[in-house]
């Protein structure tokens, strides 16, 4: 019996240890010669931003973001692990990528998830146009610049300090931005655009109702984005 627990043990231990080199291995080589680890990863990335598409269902002033906000840390840490391991091959990879990162909180933030949404463009998926569209208005917003399309809104700060709900306003536009770049991105001019990302974040106000938000941002003339505008 002692001969056989010795080699139940010394089986169980060399299972171990290529469990340990198995992964291992899968660490070190990646998905680029990996192509198994290559599909399980793509599959993780569409998990992960169905997650986060499904934190923001509902309108956006229903959401709780006091949960959401750690959730969405996690998936941003997660999807950062996943690009490390070189597993970004897919347009699918990089448009679920950029959609969590759009979600994020700093600039880098956005801009990276231009930088991957545009990639997917790339890749042949025409519709993350909007997405290198929104993600770039966002970074651009962010940093005190006029965005280029028209899709970022604010709450008005001046009635949400009075302790109102607040009504949505449109962030200031380039206005050398031209309306042919903006309608070949989002499929909509720019007062169009305004009622569709209204109904997309779940508001009943009209476009009509949006005005100008306060903050005088500076000018993004041509050349603020190297190779894309």
């Amino acid at each position: 019996m002692k001969h056989i627990s010795a080699l139940s043990f010394l089986f169980g231990l060399g299972l171990s240890v290529a469990g340990c080199v198995h992964a291992s291995t899968q660490l070190t080589v990646g998905c680029e010669l990996n192509p198994s680890l290559q599909n399980e990863r793509s599959a993780e990335l569409l998990k992960i931003v169905q997650e986060d598409q499904a934190d923001r269902s509902g309108s956006y002033d229903s959401i709780d973001w006091s949960k959401v906000d750690p959730r969405d840390l996690a998936r941003r840490t997660r999807v950062a692990a996943i690009f490390a391991e070189g597993c970004f091959k897919i347009a699918s990879d990089y448009a679920s990528a950029a959609m969590v990162y759009q979600h994020g909180k700093t600039a880098d933030h956005y801009y990276q998830a231009f930088i991957w949404a545009n990639a997917a463009v790339r890749l042949g998926d025409e519709s993350q146009r909007w997405l290198t569209a929104a993600a770039l208005d966002r970074y651009l917003v962010k940093i005190g610049q006029k965005q280029l399309f028209g899709t970022q809104l604010s709450k008005n700060s001046t009635e949400l300090a009075k302790g109102a709900s607040g009504r949505w306003c449109l962030q200031p536009v380039e206005p050398s931005f031209p309306e042919a770049m903006r309608i070949e991105y989002i499929k909509r001019n720019l007062k169009d655009n305004t009622a569709n990302v209204l109904k997309g974040i779940g508001s009943s106000q009209t476009q009509q109702e949006t005005k100008k938000c306060e903050p005088a941002l500076k000018p993004s003339p041509k050349g603020t984005v190297p190779g894309f505008w």
